[in-house]
């Protein structure tokens, strides 16, 4: 699943700037590593070498660690896809979604503007935040 869960699709920069890492094998090998991450903690990790390593960390990298971590939670929970519309996200659930249905009611109650549609998709506004740290944020407090 998570087929249609790409950064283009969220309008955000993810890409590591060659001025940052400006070997390629290296932007690559760091690209992979954030992506096959598989805790919390190997994220840090990976971002505490990367820093070390590079200096500290633009913008763009720090939106490709957000994104990681919102890939790995869509997958666990069962998330079709994450797409930018309008002023916020649209997040299509599977079927087989593993979302708590009263934590989804309260989700929905106490966010104005958040509405779910009978065919699965969550609409949630992306305010201040950005539609990454957004999606993520419903996504972690919807989950079973």
């Amino acid at each position: 699943l998570v087929g249609d869960l790409v950064p283009a699709h969220l309008g955000v920069d993810v890409a590591i700037p060659q001025e940052y890492i400006s070997e390629a094998s290296q932007r690559l090998r760091t690209y992979k590593r954030i992506s096959s991450a598989e805790s919390e903690e190997a994220l840090m990790h990976i971002h505490a070498e990367i820093e070390d390593r590079y200096g500290r960390i633009p913008e763009p990298v720090e939106n490709l660690f957000a994104y990681g971590r919102l890939r790995k939670t869509a997958e666990q929970i069962l998330v079709v896809s994450i797409d930018r519309a309008g002023g916020g996200v649209a997040i299509k659930l599977s079927q087989n979604a593993k979302v708590d249905p009263d934590k989804l009611r309260n989700y929905l109650s106490r966010n104005e503007g958040a509405s779910f549609s009978p065919s699965g998709i969550l609409r949630v506004d992306s305010g201040e935040d950005g539609p990454i740290r957004v999606a993520r944020a419903a996504l972690e407090e919807i989950r079973m």
